[in-house]
Parts: structure tokens; C-alpha cells; sequence
């Protein structure tokens, strides 16, 4: 198959991945804004189903040969696809550290968690969403120390690679100490004035 061939199917397949994120991040805008409470277990299940087909298609083996194909011509692709393809083998890497039985279960705690905070907001009682919310943490944990391994770091620097792509915690806190001393002067020059 030729570079061309290889990336316009991955073209394809991540589109299709694309739609049904989409549809998910419609579905999730409807559940926080338009639907009615008792309908959240609902939404959970098509929340839950929607990560779990998105995930298979991420780990479909044909998407890797693909991606092999598309990566070993990728000489033959202008810049912009070959930084697309990039990306793409993030994207798959990121998927295939984590099992899909965990994918589903972090997408049903979230959803789960979400409701009982919109429950518990109003009220600022966080009893409420507290055992929900641990749920919710120790299956990011899963998943951070899931694709730590798969990716040779940390599983903060795991989880942080999926918003800052090669972000490290030591470049992370170098930005933040920066800030707070910034932060410690402007504070005393304030009080002091």
C-alpha cells in the first residue's frame, strides 16, 4: 500500500473516530445542561458504549498496519501529514495502554461522578460525590499507570502527555515555581501598598 493509500485510510478511520467523539460531546452537553435527572443512567450507558466502540476502533489491528504502512513511506507525505501521523501514533499508543473494560468503567464513573457533583454543588456538600469521586481518581490511576508503562514515564507525565504531548513534570514545575515567586512578590507588594 502506498504512504498516499496507508494515511488517507487512517484519514478515514480517525474521522469516523472523530464523528463519534462528537456525538459523545453532544451527548455529555445534553446530560449537563438539557436532560432531566432521571435519565442519567441512560446517558451513562451511551457515554460508556460510545468510549468503549471508539477505543476498539483505536485498537483495531487494521489501524496499526495502517499506521505502519502510512509511517514506513512517510518520506512520500508533505509535512503536514507526516505531523498528522504523528499525532495518529500518539493517539493509538495512548489507546492501546488501556484495557477497554477500563475505558468503559472510567467513562461510567465520570458520568456517575458528574451527576452526584450536580447534585452536591448547590447544596456544597461533598459527602455526596466524595466515594464517587475516589472512584473516579483510582481508575485515572489505572489508567496513568497503564500507559506509564506503555510509554516509559511516569504515570503523572503518562496522563500529562495526553494535553501536553512530551510535557515532563520537571519543565511543569519549573513553570510553576517561576509563577509562585512571582506570585509571593506581587502578594507583598500589594499588602504593602
Amino acid at each position: 500500500m502506498s504512504a498516499s493509500a496507508a494515511y488517507a485510510a487512517l484519514e478515514g478511520r480517525f474521522r469516523r473516530i472523530l464523528a463519534l467523539r462528537e456525538a459523545a460531546s453532544l451527548l455529555h452537553w445534553d446530560l449537563a445542561v438539557m436532560m432531566p435527572p432521571g435519565g442519567a443512567e441512560a446517558r451513562s450507558e451511551q457515554l460508556a458504549t460510545l468510549e468503549v466502540v471508539c477505543h476498539g476502533m483505536m485498537t483495531d489491528p487494521a489501524l496499526a498496519e495502517d499506521l505502519a504502512a502510512a509511517e514506513a513511506a512517510s518520506a512520500a507525505l508533505d509535512p503536514w501529514q507526516r505531523a498528522n501521523l504523528a499525532e495518529m501514533r500518539r493517539a493509538w499508543i495512548h489507546a492501546n495502554a488501556v484495557e477497554a473494560g477500563l475505558v468503559e468503567a472510567l467513562s461510567r464513573a465520570v458520568t456517575r461522578c458528574e451527576g452526584l457533583w450536580r447534585k452536591a454543588r448547590p447544596a456544597a456538600d461533598f459527602a455526596v460525590v466524595e466515594a464517587a469521586l475516589g472512584e473516579v481518581l483510582a481508575l485515572v490511576r489505572q489508567v496513568g499507570r497503564a500507559k506509564a508503562e506503555a510509554l516509559g514515564v511516569s504515570p503523572y507525565e503518562a496522563l500529562l502527555d495526553e494535553y501536553e504531548p512530551g510535557g515532563r513534570t520537571a519543565e511543569i514545575d519549573a513553570i510553576f515555581d517561576a509563577l509562585a515567586a512571582f506570585l509571593r512578590d506581587l502578594i507583598d507588594r500589594a499588602v504593602a501598598a
